[in-house]
């Protein structure tokens, strides 16, 4: 009898072990954060975002280009890709494979143009450009023209200054529209559309230099690059997980609340087994 019921409490603690509420793993993919790990930034994450009744585990992984993001998805490495909205949008727009699964809110959140520590001079210069950009509703025009709408933005041109400096800017296209490189190699958009008014009103010459992601701030401290088109910023965090000591931000010229995931969308089902909250938020993943 006493080895009976001896049995009968292994098999209820294997049973236990076995069958707690069951661990979910959500894996996301996100553009290289340069001042974080990805351990770091996905415990971040789960604290700011994550259901708080559910066995949820989240895994980060970074990614030095949205193409190689992308393909990670392709692959299963990764459920979702995590996205400002805007970007988010141009990439639902131009892909009917894929569909948003969530919209998270983090105010504030914003891009900035990057500089050395030695180039304080060149970030006041940009600064003072920015406000210029604002104060004539200049900055307003190219957000509605490039970031609203669905059609693959138009290159800015460029205007030549004689015997005027010219400074080397390095872009990404790995957020598009904001960050925006044609598929012929053409940098085409919101991008261009900043920089080309910053030099026309600096009197400078602006050279491109096309970089991954994840390059930006080796571009930018090897001297490859004088400035860097994109940091993501957010005043509420004390460290900023994408802005690496030693580089210097200009205000940021863009914000946004809303980063949206993006997925490839499952065969279609009917809208009632797609949405059911019997089945748990979690549902929609597993």
């Amino acid at each position: 009898m006493k080895k009976i019921f001896c049995a009968v409490i292994v098999v209820l603690m294997f049973a236990a072990l076995v069958n707690p509420a069951e661990r979910k793993v959500i894996r996301l993919g996100l553009l290289s954060k340069l001042n974080t790990t990805e351990e770091e930034f996905a415990q971040t994450w789960q604290k700011t975002f994550a259901p708080k009744n559910e066995e949820l585990e989240v895994i980060v992984r970074f990614y030095d280009s949205l193409a190689a993001m992308q393909m990670a998805m392709n692959r299963r490495e990764i459920h979702e890709m995590v996205l400002p909205e805007a970007a988010a949008q141009y990439i639902l727009n131009m892909n009917p494979e894929l569909e948003a699964t969530l919209t998270l809110r983090s105010k504030g959140m914003g891009l900035a143009f990057g500089f050395r520590e030695d180039s304080g001079e060149l970030r006041d210069k940009f600064n003072s450009a920015l406000s210029e950009l604002r104060d004539n509703w200049t900055l307003s025009v190219l957000e509605g023209r490039y970031l609203s709408s669905r059609n693959d933005p138009s290159p800015a041109e460029f205007r030549h200054f004689d015997g005027a400096a010219t400074i080397r800017v390095a872009i990404t296209g790995d957020l598009p529209p904001l960050d925006y490189i044609a598929s012929d190699g053409t940098p085409a958009g919101f991008n261009t559309a900043i920089l080309a008014e910053i030099g026309n009103i600096l009197h400078v010459n602006v050279e491109l230099l096309e970089i991954d992601a994840g390059a930006r701030t080796a571009a930018l401290t090897s001297g490859r690059a004088d400035v860097v088109f994109w940091y993501e910023v957010s005043p509420q965090a004390q460290t900023q997980p994408d802005v690496p000591e030693g580089v210097m931000l200009s205000q940021p010229y863009y914000e946004w609340e809303k980063f949206i995931h993006v997925r490839k969308a499952p065969p279609q089902a009917s809208s009632s087994s797609w949405w059911d909250f019997r089945d748990g938020i979690l549902g929609l993943y597993f």
